[in-house]
């Protein structure tokens, strides 16, 4: 005796969803909540003669909220920056950044951006982008 056709494609419809129930919940994982960046220090660096290598801090809020808005939108852990994201090339413009939180610990990482100085549609060159309009405008 054949099992109905219907109860087939019940149990396949229930694995199904709880196929894509799965998948959905392992790939949108739930980061630690970060404390509040408190402060930024960041320093640019590239190989262009008379360039300015000074170190910078902020603690802005509305600076911190632009970097933490393009944080959000790459969906960036920046207490564990995967460094796979910067650009791989020579010449480029090299950031070293520095976050403070409330809790007062800090979370140090370096970007690399080879291209044009400007955003993107990447973490990489949009920040780059960021801290390089800060700099000029801080007289850098």
């Amino acid at each position: 005796m054949r099992p109905p056709v219907r109860l087939f494609a019940a149990v396949g419809a229930v694995v199904v969803v709880a196929l894509v129930v799965l998948i959905v919940a392992l790939n949108s994982g739930s980061r630690p909540e970060l404390p509040p960046i408190t402060g930024i220090q960041y320093s640019q660096s590239t190989a262009v003669a008379g360039f300015s290598e000074s170190r910078h801090r902020t603690s802005d809020s509305a600076r911190i909220a632009a970097f933490t808005a393009v944080v959000k939108k790459y969906s960036i852990d920046v207490t564990d920056f995967d460094r796979t994201l910067n650009d791989v090339c020579t010449g480029g413009l090299a950031t070293a950044v520095t976050l403070e939180f409330a809790d007062s610990k800090t979370a140090k990482f370096r970007i690399y951006d080879c291209g044009r100085i400007e955003p993107r549609g990447t973490f990489v060159s949009d920040t780059s982008a960021l801290f390089a309009r800060w700099a000029t405008a801080d007289g850098a």
